[in-house]
């Protein structure tokens, strides 16, 4: 797994878990890892990453797709 999309998922913290443990997202993060090696497209690895995150935390995730966007953009730089 990318240890840059790890400190990108920790940092954003969607969930704003305090104190977040390193591993705390990981079964996420391992998702959205596979997601973002079969796409280059922003758009569709930010509607994957809220899909991930809604089925993981339900109502506790209220980031809009837009975020997710962000986030996305994020992660394709880093993986490039």
């Amino acid at each position: 797994m990318n240890d840059e999309i790890v400190r990108t998922i920790n940092e954003w913290n969607p969930i704003e878990i305090y104190p977040l443990l390193e591993d705390e997202y990981y079964s996420e993060i391992r998702k959205i890892y596979e997601k973002s090696n079969q796409t280059n497209s922003v758009e569709e690895l930010a509607e994957q990453i809220h899909v991930i995150f809604t089925q993981s935390f339900k109502k506790e995730f209220d980031k809009s797709i837009e975020e997710c966007q962000w986030i996305a953009e994020k992660i394709i730089d880093v993986i490039d």
